[in-house]
């Protein structure tokens, strides 16, 4: 089981505005992935942090899970662009992310395959309010996959992602992500 590892300790230089790259190449003729709604829940507060504020908190950090989810194992298949899933993500974590593409996405075998369904989509949302407001949170996933092409299988991605709030969502500047085949 690949095991990746990182914590991105400063904040410095992660500014939000990053831009989308474009779908390179020519369009997927694969299956799009199907899809299952993703079970989004608080998990522990740390701080005082009301249940309004709470819920909202993970509905934002939840969006910000998806993107990162839908663009890194989700859409049509076989592909090669990946660039996208990580528009969430601070400068640095991305470069970190895509560094490791068998764990953070589909890339290192996006292009041999015919189809992804993601089957599981489980995310608990720990949040650390201060003065009422929620000043970070820790998204603990777990993703289900099962890949068609180059052989069936199915494998799952889980580990936790590090948020900090930014004008207009959140924004992922660390994780510890592990990736292997279910069950195992």
């Amino acid at each position: 089981m690949a095991v990746v590892t990182v914590l991105v300790l400063a904040l410095s230089g992660c500014s939000g505005g990053d831009e989308k790259g474009a779908p390179s190449g020519p369009e997927p003729s694969g299956h799009a992935t199907e899809q299952v709604p993703t079970d989004a829940r608080l998990g522990k507060v740390r701080g005082r942090l009301g249940k309004a504020k709470a819920d909202a908190v993970v509905a934002a950090v939840s969006a910000a899970v998806d993107t990162w989810v839908d663009g890194a194992y989700g859409g049509d298949y076989p592909r090669t662009d990946f660039g996208p899933a990580f528009a969430g993500f601070t400068r640095d974590a991305r470069k970190l992310a895509q560094r490791q593409p068998g764990v953070m996405s589909n890339a290192a075998v996006g292009a041999d395959l015919s189809a992804v369904e993601i089957t599981e989509r489980r995310v608990r949302v720990d949040v650390l309010g201060v003065d009422g407001r929620a000043a970070g949170a820790t998204a603990r996933v777990r993703i289900g996959l099962a890949l068609s092409g180059g052989g069936e299988r199915t494998e799952q991605v889980t580990g936790r992602l590090l948020l900090t709030p930014v004008k207009g969502g959140w924004q992922v500047f660390g994780f510890d992500v592990s990736r292997g085949k279910e069950g195992a």
